[in-house]
């Protein structure tokens, strides 16, 4: 067994799940992307991807952050992974009910960002720099592509940024 997968379940998991719905989505098995605006479909749709490249890309990114479970432990990083979900789809929630111009967010991309500014807030702590490279690395993938969600990356990151500021001060405790 790869060393990755054995030293990461959380992502093996989510990895395989996503793969999972991935295929039940192409084969219609799955005949709609949940796009309501309620949180059970906003919370569904972080499992869903419509098209290879997308997969793909949010399975590289899932096995690059493979190394923060590696770091924090399983128990942890579930516990990250978890908290992410629960922030993010509260956020794009009241994103929805706040304004009609939010289109429907899918893939795990979201929680990828929040892991990604996770560990850069509690690795280096937060100052203009790193706000201002995380802004970098939502806004760029929303110019480049059309179809990617701004808002699903920025809600990502600034649930990250909370819980990577959470963190550093529940951890000086």
């Amino acid at each position: 067994m790869d060393s990755t997968v054995k030293n990461s379940p959380v992502c093996a998991f989510i990895a395989s799940s996503v793969i999972l719905i991935f295929s039940l989505y192409t084969t219609s098995v799955i005949k709609s992307v949940p796009c309501g605006k309620n949180m059970k479909d906003v919370f569904l749709s972080s499992f869903v991807h419509v098209d290879s490249f997308h997969l793909f890309s949010n399975m590289y990114a899932l096995y690059a952050l493979s190394r923060v479970e590696r770091y924090l432990g399983t128990k942890k990083f579930f516990s990250l992974v978890i908290f992410l979900l629960f922030v993010n789809t509260l956020f794009e929630t009241t994103l929805h009910k706040v304004t009609d111009k939010i289109s429907c967010s899918i893939g795990f991309s979201g929680v990828l960002f929040g892991i990604m500014t996770w560990e850069i807030v509690t690795n280096r702590g937060i100052d203009i720099h790193i706000a201002s490279s995380i802004m970098l690395m939502v806004i760029l993938p929303s110019l480049q592509f059309k179809n990617v969600s701004f808002s699903g990356h920025l809600v990502g990151s600034i649930s990250g940024i909370i819980g990577g500021v959470l963190y550093n001060k529940i951890s000086k405790l």
